[in-house]
């Protein structure tokens, strides 16, 4: 008997009332399962695409993807902005074909993509900064994780950054994507509106979305909004752009009322409620 993949893993796991699974698959992809079998991908991200003159054993951390973007079947699809490692345009053109139930969300620049992409406009969301949006059984609330929108190398708009809370009743999530500079200098900028929403889950970048992201900026960000859990991404994809993510756990070890939880390479972390 061959060797279960992933996906299957996922949709064959069992979730519980009041229960949420999330499964990491790298970077900043998760696909979160719910009590109701609703499956939500964040950032999934699965092309292997390379500098040239680079192979792709020497550039990545794990050569293969987590999963086969023909195989990837959820529910619903949230981009936190257009980077190719967040709104990846190769895999999400797969899915949208393969996977033809599945809704397309993001910030504008993102919506964009999916359109470019082939995903239909039935099929296409664009999202307001914090504006809730009702979806199945859960909300979800974008909130801007970097000051104002990203601008390129000339100073022109670029893209918007959103992070994600996500609550399904029981329990809220909260997912940044990647920030900037200026957020890990003055946090309370942007978090101030996600610590209102008093997520008991968040997930923080620690390396790797800007140069000099340290995981230090992340232990600051979880003093500010106080999670029960919280989890770092951002690492374990780009060999040039990774860290150990004990480095950031240990610096809980003082501290109360947050538990730091690493998610290992496509597996899972099982919230209860109540726990």
């Amino acid at each position: 008997m061959g060797v279960k993949s992933l996906m299957r893993e996922i949709m064959d796991m069992e979730v519980w009332e009041k229960e949420l699974a999330i499964f990491w698959l790298g970077q900043n992809s998760y696909v979160l399962k719910t009590e109701n079998g609703t499956l939500i991908a964040i950032d999934p991200y699965f092309s292997r695409k390379t500098p040239r003159g680079i192979g792709v054993e020497d550039f990545f951390v794990h050569a293969d993807p987590p999963v086969r973007p023909q195989e990837f079947t959820v529910d619903y699809v949230f981009c936190t902005h257009d980077h190719s490692d967040h709104t990846d345009r190769d895999s999400l053109s797969i899915v949208a074909e393969n996977s033809p139930e599945t809704i397309f969300f993001g910030p504008p620049e993102s919506y964009n993509r999916f359109l470019e992409i082939g995903v239909p406009p039935a099929r296409a969301r664009s999202l307001r900064e914090d504006v809730a949006v009702g979806i199945a059984y859960f909300k979800v609330t974008p909130l801007s994780s970097i000051v104002g929108t990203e601008k390129d190398d000339r100073g022109q708009r670029w893209t918007t950054h959103y992070g994600y809370v996500f609550d399904f009743g029981f329990v809220k999530l909260y997912n940044m994507g990647d920030s900037s500079p200026e957020v890990a200098s003055d946090p309370e900028k942007v978090l101030r509106n996600v610590r209102r929403l008093s997520p008991e889950i968040a997930i923080f970048p620690i390396i790797g979305d800007f140069p000099g992201r340290k995981p230090e900026d992340a232990f600051v960000f979880a003093r500010i909004v106080q999670p029960k859990i919280v989890i770092p991404s951002h690492y374990g994809c780009f060999k040039n752009r990774t860290v150990d993510p004990r480095i950031f756990v240990k610096m809980f070890e003082k501290e109360a009322g947050t538990t730091p939880v690493v998610i290992m390479y496509k597996d899972r972390y099982l919230y209860r409620a109540g726990d």
